[in-house]
């Protein structure tokens, strides 16, 4: 078939490409991805001239053919190199001058085991490569260490090359990760979105790629060695920022502190554009031994306003959620989940004459989700202000010290389903007149169902 330009044999038990691959001559997009059999490819390859688009993701490729550097007309490349320990010398995994040579290149899909030693000998080269390619707008790829991403971040300014339009960026390794703890439906999106970063095993901050948190719509930060606060990492200065998963950073003692010294002048250096973590839609925490508190300080009028989805799970040492400062900006919030934080009383912090104030208004208007399980000192959901008229599921498990609800906390006339221990809720007393129609909606929680 002379004239195929299209040919996609993805998700498929191929072996191996035959050499008669090589006849298609007009072949333009070649689709190889998820092909889990796939152990080579054939140097045969390197005749398909007309060859644009080459998607190799997913496989178990152990190098890739130099022969690739022949494909000068392609625009967008995907690979996966398998293994931690490939059978041959890390220079021919990626043979020098491939990246290099191929000069049209738009996108670069390069997905490595982190773990791999080969890998810390091989990436700088390929790095310094892939600064070659000046149309390069979509990236995916692995860096050891965040020096090397500094690098890569000046070498491309220094050569005035565009920012990068997309970007799935790793740094660091997984070789001290026992098991993956974060939900595949969270990595899942976290997958999709544009402009991500992930930084594993580190104990390093943010320097020098100011522009590149500028433009981050995706932040996953696991296991920090040192850092305190959020504010280290000038998160102030990532602006477009919708997604925020932090796991096992075990200093952490609080997310936002907007007294800190770093928390300042990162607003100076943003002259105040816009409001700390204004466009965060979805925060999610988990396994933070040493975590007290989401926001400590004087709350600036828009921080958090579009968050949609909060999940905390397995914080041991967290007290406060909410504080009074912060309800007026959490508009927006539809679905919050706490999990395994046995420290918290309540979801709202009352400690002042301020909230006495406040109890005359009610807050979070969007929440339609309320998810409490195993937080045994939990003994008010909202210290009596009037939340969540939009509220439509409730959950709750292992809450022992919950022995009453208010009307205030429990009064939206959407609310489609309780879930909870039977004798729980054959205790529970009520706080003003209990509504008629909760006991049909009440559905009695098996211990399989929570997590």
């Amino acid at each position: 078939m002379p004239a195929l330009e299209v040919l996609n044999l993805s998700r498929t038990r191929i072996r191996c490409l035959p050499e008669s691959i090589s006849q298609l001559v007009s072949l333009k997009r070649l689709f190889l991805n998820d092909c889990v059999l796939l152990r080579s490819i054939s140097p045969a390859i390197g005749r398909l001239k007309q060859l644009e688009v080459f998607d190799l993701e997913g496989t178990k490729i152990k190098n890739l053919p130099k022969e690739i550097e022949c494909l000068i007309n392609m625009t967008c490349l995907g690979f996966s190199i398998s293994g931690t320990e490939p059978s041959n010398d890390s220079k021919t995994v990626i043979p020098h001058g491939v990246i290099s040579s191929l000069l049209h290149l738009e996108e670069l899909n390069l997905d490595v085991n982190a773990d791999a030693e080969w890998w810390d000998t091989c990436a700088e080269g390929v790095v310094s490569e892939v600064c070659n390619l000046k149309r390069l707008s979509t990236f995916k790829f692995s860096f050891p260490t965040m020096e090397l991403l500094r690098q890569f971040n000046q070498l491309r300014k220094s050569m005035e090359h565009p920012s990068l339009a997309q970007f799935r960026l790793c740094v660091g390794n997984h070789a001290s990760c026992i098991m993956n703890r974060l939900p595949l439906n969270i990595e899942f999106e976290l997958e999709r979105c544009n402009r991500y970063l992930r930084y594993t095993n580190g104990d390093d901050v943010f320097t020098d790629i100011k522009d590149m948190l500028q433009q981050l719509d995706a932040l996953f930060l696991e296991r920090h060695a040192n850092l305190k606060t959020l504010s280290e990492l000038r998160i102030n200065s990532m602006e477009q920022l919708k997604w925020c998963v932090l796991g096992e950073c075990n200093e952490l003692e609080v997310l936002i502190d907007s007294s800190d010294t770093m928390h300042q002048e990162a607003l100076i250096e943003s002259h105040c554009k816009s409001a700390c973590l204004e466009s965060l839609e979805f925060l999610y925490v988990y396994y933070m031994r040493n975590l007290r508190n989401i926001w400590k300080g004087s709350v600036q009028k828009g921080c958090l306003s579009s968050l949609k989805l909060l999940t905390l799970c397995k914080c041991p040492e967290l007290t406060v959620i909410f504080s009074c400062e912060m309800l007026d900006n959490l508009n927006n919030l539809e679905e919050v989940t706490i999990e395994d934080c046995p420290a918290i009383k309540s979801l709202i912090s009352c400690q002042n004459s301020f909230c006495e104030v406040l109890k005359s208004s009610y807050f979070l208007p969007m929440l339609k989700k309320l998810s409490l399980h195993y937080v045994p000192e939990l003994s008010s959901i909202s210290c009596g202000l009037w939340i969540a008229l939009r509220l439509e599921r409730l959950s709750f498990y292992n809450c022992p010290s919950l022995k009453s609800l208010s009307t205030n906390e429990v009064s939206s006339e959407q609310l489609k389903k309780i879930r909870g221990e039977r004798s729980w809720w054959k205790d529970l007393e009520w706080r003003g007149h209990k509504p008629d129609h909760l006991d049909g909606i009440f559905v009695p929680i098996d211990t399989c169902d929570v997590p």
